[in-house]
């Protein structure tokens, strides 16, 4: 793979991952408040946002092991 790619790659990731990092955590901020909890989230909904996120990252390498 041409290093420019490789670059590219890993620039518009790390900008993605910290965006969506971002709004999550803006989302769970304002829920927060709406609702007067201390905590945004319980440690179930965490553990179940930790899976998800886990899960979400093998589908992303099985999409890039499959081109086409």
């Amino acid at each position: 793979m041409n290093q420019n790619i490789k670059t590219i790659t890993l620039i518009v990731g790390t900008l993605l991952g910290a965006f969506l990092g971002y709004k999550a955590a803006l989302n769970f901020i304002a829920t927060s408040e709406e609702s007067s909890n201390k905590l945004p989230i319980t440690a179930s909904q965490g553990l179940q946002l930790g899976l998800t996120a886990v899960n979400a990252f093998k589908q992303i390498g099985k999409i890039s092991q499959n081109p086409g």
